[in-house]
């Protein structure tokens, strides 16, 4: 988190543009394959928040098979 978007109010209250941008800071996802435990981590770092993110991905790509099957 830059400056400019986290801020402390006279209270130590923490502020931030966006919250929920910071809702799912890190990502894990872990599959066994073939008795092969494979994990993937990652981060989110952004001013869209991750699930509207999430979602404009999501939609992108259903569009993109849906094109693919016609």
């Amino acid at each position: 988190m830059t400056t400019d978007t986290l801020k402390t109010n006279k209270n130590g209250h923490i502020h931030v543009k966006n919250l929920s941008a910071y809702w799912i800071p890190e990502l894990t996802a872990a599959e066994v394959i073939a008795g092969t435990l494979y994990t993937v981590t990652g981060s989110y770092e952004g001013t869209e928040s991750f699930l509207r993110k999430l979602e404009r991905i999501t939609t992108k790509n259903f569009a993109e098979k849906l094109g693919d099957s016609k």
